[in-house]
């Protein structure tokens, strides 16, 4: 038994004491693989260098320096040389490390004169020998700093990401706290803003999950009036499901306040937009030829030439997204002067379309027709709409709108049968009655 103790004593001690060496070894070694990775795309990702990598036992020092792609350089040409030095201390299963600016540039004259040395920028993480790397970015409160004569605040405010080994899966947090600002008589105010992700890497630039921003408020008062936004909330997201994509897109404003609207109150506005039974391949496909373009661009600023780009190439990867059973639908609510508003229209593809097939839909409409299947919900407020005077005119006299006593109704249906507020009818008396409600 004691030897058993013995043996467990030393082998934990030699854990402790060699597992920091080992640590900062694979820390070494990933962040190479990293500078690595960043240099493979210079025209999409800029370059990195590493300047000096002094490695120990229980701690690493290293600086690096990294130059933003071309397409960028104006917007860091005034900030000079990006050089920044990182400490790192060795645990048991990982490193902390932490990093900050350094260098004579325009940067870190401006933190020396005017926030009295005081960096408010800061990154700073961890690495897992198990697999994993952890990244956040602060920024500390600045407030009234004058700059060419305006006077400039920030929030205090930090973004986290967490990645696995492979870097295929990731987490996002952020936020961002209440700030506000004031210059020649305007002021504006930004209430405390949040972001939240988590993603799956499934292609080349193509993602599953979810992302959440939310913002408390953003109010701007100048001479001219006050203009107010208060409760935006966009989420966004896509799942997979075999060999389809589906996607996902919330936007909504709890109130909006704005000189100029025609409305006395605007709330509770929310937009939806979902796509289902995307085509995976098409839509990695699309990805890559966005891809494409992207550094063909590049290239081209690089270069001083105009960019090559060939639409053409698009057309056969959009035809791929339109395959049987695939689905469109969106959404629009809204409460004007307190009177709830909707719109919804929903698509879907009973059959697979080719773009040679789209001229169906002006020379032989009814038979284009059977491959879909379209609805369009439409309610407004009666009493709103007859309030405003160019709206009455337009939806009040139109013949496809449906009057009833709390709203003007449009119900219509597209597909191998037609319907227009419950009444069958063909494509034709559809066309007369569209054509005799224009306002020309």
């Amino acid at each position: 038994m004691k030897k058993l103790i013995i043996i467990l004593v030393v082998t934990l001690s030699i854990l402790f004491l060699g597992a920091p060496y080992f640590t900062g070894k694979v820390a070494e070694t990933e962040t190479l693989k990293l500078v690595e990775k960043i240099n493979q795309s210079p025209t999409e990702y800029g370059s990195a260098e590493v300047l000096s990598y002094d490695r120990g036992v229980r701690s690493t020092s290293a600086r690096y320096k990294y130059t933003p792609p071309i397409a960028f350089a104006a917007l860091f040409e005034e900030f000079g040389e990006i050089i920044y030095a990182c400490e790192s201390s060795h645990g048991v299963v990982g490193i902390d490390y932490q990093c900050s600016l350094e260098g004579e540039s325009s940067y870190s004259k401006f933190v020396a004169e005017k926030l009295d040395g005081k960096d408010p920028l800061s990154l700073f993480g961890s690495i897992s020998a198990l697999g994993g790397l952890s990244q956040t970015i602060a920024l500390d409160e600045i407030k009234d700093v004058e700059v060419d004569g305006v006077m400039l605040s920030f929030p205090k405010a930090q973004i986290s990401i967490e990645t696995d080994t492979n870097a295929t899966h990731f987490e996002l947090s952020g936020n961002s706290a209440p700030f506000e600002m004031q210059s020649n008589g305007q002021k504006l105010s930004v209430g405390e803003v949040k972001i939240a992700g988590d993603f799956e890497k499934i292609a080349d630039a193509l993602f599953t999950g979810d992302m959440l921003m939310t913002l408390d408020h953003v109010n701007t008062v100048s001479p001219l009036g006050e203009t107010s936004f208060k409760g935006l909330s966009v989420l966004s997201g896509a799942s997979e499901q075999g060999d389809t994509l589906s996607s996902k897109i919330r936007f909504s404003v709890k109130e909006v306040i704005a000189a100029g609207l025609p409305f006395q109150t605007v709330e509770d506005i929310d937009f939806e937009l979902d796509f289902v039974g995307l085509d995976k391949q098409s839509v990695i496909e699309y990805q890559a030829f966005a891809q494409q373009m992207q550094r063909d661009t590049l290239r081209s600023l690089e270069s001083g030439s105009e960019p090559q780009l060939n639409p053409a190439e698009l057309m056969p990867i959009l035809e791929g997204m339109l395959k049987q059973g695939l689905e469109i639908s969106s959404k629009i609510n809204a409460k004007l002067d307190s009177k709830p508003n909707n719109i919804a229209l929903d698509l879907k593809l009973l059959e697979s379309l080719t773009l040679a097939q789209m001229s169906l839909f002006m020379t032989n409409p009814d038979e284009a027709l059977k491959k879909l299947d379209v609805s369009l919900d439409a309610s407004l407020d009666k009493i709103l709409v007859d309030t405003q005077p160019m709206a009455a005119a337009f939806i009040a006299q139109s013949p496809l709108v449906a009057a009833g006593s709390d709203d003007y109704a449009l119900n219509l249906k597209l597909g191998e049968k037609i319907e227009l507020n419950g009444k069958k009818m063909s494509f034709s008396e559809l066309q007369v009655l569209v054509f005799s409600s224009l306002p020309f």
